[in-house]
């Protein structure tokens, strides 16, 4: 099985769920469409839900995917000459317990926050609640 993605986007938010089971290879090929579509709707704040994904991905995939992740908001930043903010929400064992793709991500300059809930995601992105942005719907 194969992740899917589905975007919404409003303004500079872009809301990206995923679905399906966790592979490194599927993983950057995601991730490279998120930010392609961010860049496409000129999205400064990224909201990646990962909450329907199932693994239980190595520290060394966890590695590779950061260093992926890197490469693509570079690509971003190249493009639009700014950076932009991510928020990934999703819940163990998908999420390493002790951050270490998220730490490898931040010291190579990304703007990323791994957490296991919607609200914290919009909190840290500075993206208020509405109507059509309820944290536990889907986009």
């Amino acid at each position: 099985m194969s992740i899917s993605l589905k975007v919404d986007s409003d303004g500079d938010f872009l809301r990206c769920q995923g679905s399906g089971e966790f592979s490194i290879k599927e993983a950057c090929s995601w991730f490279h469409d998120i930010i392609a579509a961010a860049i496409q709707h000129g999205a400064t704040k990224v909201l990646v839900d990962c909450l329907q994904i199932v693994g239980n991905p190595t520290t060394v995939d966890r590695y590779e995917f950061a260093e992926c992740l890197a490469r693509e908001v570079v690509g971003y930043i190249n493009e639009r000459n700014e950076f932009p903010r991510l928020a990934i929400v999703g819940k163990e064992p998908l999420l390493d317990p002790n951050r270490f793709g998220e730490l490898v991500a931040r010291n190579r300059g990304v703007k990323v926050k791994v957490v296991e809930r919607m609200e914290d995601a919009l909190k840290w992105l500075e993206v208020g609640l509405t109507e059509n942005l309820n944290p536990n719907d889907g986009p």
